[in-house]
C-alpha cells in the first residue's frame, strides 16, 4: 500500500509533466519508471500502468527521442518474459524534466 505522501508526490510529478507539455500517457510512463525504479522493461511498464505493451513502446520511443528516457544498449532479460530486451530508465536529472 502506498503512503499518502508518496502518492501526492507522484501526483504532483505527473501534473508537472503534463504541464510541461507531455501527453498523459507519456507522463504515466515516466511516473511508472519512477515507481518501478532502475532499469525496467516495456512489459513491466505496461503491467504497472495497465496500458498495452505496444502503446507503452510508442510512448517510450518518443520519450527516448526527447532525451527524457535512456535505453540500455546491450539487452537484459525481462523479469516478466525472460526474453532479452533493451531495458529503459528515466534519464539523469538535467537531461530533461
Amino acid at each position: 500500500m502506498k503512503t499518502n505522501v508518496r502518492d501526492s508526490s507522484l501526483d504532483a510529478y505527473y501534473g508537472e509533466l503534463v504541464s510541461a507539455g507531455l501527453a498523459a500517457q507519456q507522463a504515466a510512463v515516466l511516473v511508472a519508471m519512477v515507481e518501478l525504479g532502475g532499469w525496467v522493461s516495456r512489459k513491466q511498464i505496461a503491467r504497472h500502468t495497465g496500458l498495452e505493451t505496444g502503446t507503452v513502446a510508442g510512448r517510450v520511443n518518443a520519450l527516448i527521442a526527447a532525451g527524457l528516457v535512456e535505453e540500455e544498449p546491450d539487452g537484459m532479460p525481462c523479469p516478466i518474459s525472460g526474453r532479452c530486451v533493451h531495458m529503459v530508465r528515466k534519464a539523469e536529472e538535467g537531461a530533461g524534466i
